[in-house]
């Protein structure tokens, strides 16, 4: 629930970043996803997990993540992507560390006490980030109601291929991700190995975002958006599914992460791209809305498939949602280099 909300709660950004801005956004994120954490280490039922740790922590990391990466747009243009991916690498780097510590502190501590200790860190960290967060109004704005999150600006094929390309593509994004344990274990191999394949996939991810930045920057956004996608479809189908070791699987999970980066960092820039930066807001908004579906089934229906079918049924799932993504950023790129293939775009 938690990983669902952090990137469908921007829906919820425009009206409050219209209304207070992006720093104050932001401080009600710092203040939210910590207090969740904190809170759910006094849990005593279910419920209050899913309000604690589900809820608030996730409504608290997407304020403060969906605000900060549309940032970057609004200060570079020459070199907007690579500024967006060093923005977004460093939750890669926050996710290599948090795993083999969050692992190390239930062992020794229990979990409750990790989750107080890592909600104290997380406040310190998020406060400081939102000192440092500026914004920059984009020059010709448009002023609109603030509720008007669909407007009529946003309602062009392009953009609505965007949004598809959102809605699908997150059913097989966190397979990797979700079914790394399970799989290592398959392999005859123990939990802190597939926490460690986790952490290694979180931290070629965060490679990923800047140099497939750097990339976007030189060869355009949608061409890197389009091949990172492609790859991590067919890595996933091909390579995963013939992955039969463990060091097959740990070349897997390499190539995986670093294909797997710039499905999160080069939206913002993309989305820029088809309804400029005076509408990114709104625009990121509806995209981050439609990877709801996708970060809240697509991960049970691989584990569904995986207990029901085995490993090729859950695999494959994975990389076809991901080869279908793919495809709808094909048509787009086709659409608006008019049938060109050696554009930048």
């Amino acid at each position: 629930m938690g990983c669902t909300l952090l990137l469908s709660s921007a829906v919820l950004l425009p009206p409050l970043i219209h209304r207070f801005g992006y720093r104050r956004t932001m401080s009600i994120g710092a203040v939210l996803a910590p207090l969740g954490l904190v809170l759910a280490s006094f849990s005593t039922q279910l419920w209050h997990i899913y309000l604690a740790q589900g809820v608030l922590f996730g409504l608290g990391c997407g304020f403060i993540y969906a605000s900060s990466l549309a940032l970057p747009s609004m200060w570079f243009k020459r070199n907007r992507a690579l500024a967006t991916g060093l923005s977004a690498s460093g939750s890669g780097i926050g996710a290599l560390v948090i795993s083999p510590l969050n692992e190390h502190l239930i062992e020794k501590m229990g979990y409750r006490m990790a989750l107080r200790i890592e909600g104290v860190l997380g406040f310190v960290l998020l406060a400081a980030a939102t000192c440092l967060a500026f914004s920059k109004p984009a020059s010709g704005a448009i002023k609109r109601p603030p509720f008007q999150l669909l407007h009529r600006d946003l309602l062009h094929s392009d953009y609505l291929i965007l949004i598809g390309y959102c809605l699908v593509c997150y059913f097989g994004f966190f397979g990797p991700f979700f079914l790394a344990p399970q799989y290592t274990a398959f392999l005859g191999h123990s939990k802190s190995d597939g926490a460690a394949r986790i952490s290694l996939m979180a931290g070629m991810n965060s490679l990923s975002r800047i140099t497939m930045g750097f990339l976007a920057d030189r060869f355009g956004n949608i061409n890197v958006m389009f091949s990172c996608a492609l790859l991590a479809g067919l890595f996933t189908s091909v390579l995963w599914q013939t992955s039969s070791s463990y060091g097959a699987y740990t070349v897997f999970c390499i190539l995986s992460g670093f294909t797997g980066g710039a499905f999160v960092s080069l939206l913002p820039v993309v989305t820029a791209d088809i309804v400029g930066v005076e509408n990114l807001q709104r625009g990121i908004g509806l995209c981050y809305l439609l990877t709801f579906f996708g970060n809240l089934l697509g991960s049970p229906i691989a584990g569904k498939l995986l207990e029901n079918f085995g490993w090729t049924a859950a695999i494959q799932f994975s990389g076809a949602m991901t080869l279908f993504s793919a495809l709808l950023l094909l048509v787009l790129r086709m659409k608006r280099s008019g049938g060109r293939l050696f554009v930048k775009l």
